[in-house]
């Protein structure tokens, strides 16, 4: 009989042939080279040294590093911009699931004033970094405010609150806060971030819409910028 031929089911999970590995009821050397490779790529990710490794599987430590040297080569990724868009649509949905949950928190009844805030500004520092990693795949233009202040406004997560509403909400928050006695430095501190933040994107937005009704200043103004004639040093 072949002992080096393997004793188990190709199809058993990872888990359980390292759970039987340490509990002696099977022996590491009877696995498949697939096998012990998956074992070692679990083992690395919980926290085991590759000595450590070795010794689990009774293997040497050259065999492990070649084994880990297989697994960096295997899970390399090659650019394409499918794994781009699958990215962006777990960056999408993640970010408005996280977004939407603090939206509902801060509404939340028995939620401290200062919780309430804090909800707020997490759930807009959400979308912030959200649109910075779009951004950063081709997704989206390099336009965070415009399109910041256009998404907190009309997204529905945001309440579709108009930015004379969201900064009244945050005036009443601090009123109910200083009334309560809870209105701390950083509670303060917090309001006035997110009042900068609101009025930065409903700038934005009027700028926006300025441009909008003006095109043709705006082209006058380009056509301008390329009739000027250079400068040399």
């Amino acid at each position: 009989m072949d002992n080096n031929k393997p004793m188990y089911d190709d199809e058993e999970p990872i888990l359980s042939l390292i759970q039987q590995i340490k509990d002696g009821t099977l022996n590491p050397r009877t696995l498949s080279k697939d096998s012990r490779q998956n074992c070692v790529e679990v083992l690395i990710g919980e926290g085991y040294t590759e000595s450590q490794v070795a010794q689990i599987l009774q293997r040497s430590e050259k065999t492990i590093q070649r084994d880990v040297q297989d697994i960096r080569e295997r899970n390399s990724l090659t650019p394409s911009i499918e794994f781009a868009k699958q990215i962006a649509g777990d960056i999408v949905k993640k970010g408005f699931a996280d977004h939407d949950f603090l939206v509902r928190l801060s509404n939340s009844k028995g939620v401290s004033d200062v919780d309430k805030i804090q909800a707020r500004a997490k759930a807009w520092d959400i979308f912030d970094r959200a649109i910075e990693r779009l951004q950063s795949l081709g997704f989206m233009p390099l336009k965070p405010k415009e399109v910041i202040g256009d998404i907190y406004h009309h997204h529905e997560g945001g309440d579709n609150k108009t930015y004379a509403q969201l900064k009244e909400e945050l005036k009443n928050i601090e009123k109910i806060a200083r009334e309560a006695g809870t209105l701390d430095k950083d509670t303060e501190e917090t309001i006035k971030l997110l009042e900068k933040k609101i009025e930065k994107a409903q700038i934005v937005e009027e700028m926006i819409d300025l441009k909008k009704d003006n095109p043709n200043e705006d082209k006058k103004l380009q056509e301008g910028d390329k009739n000027e004639p250079e400068q040399h040093t």
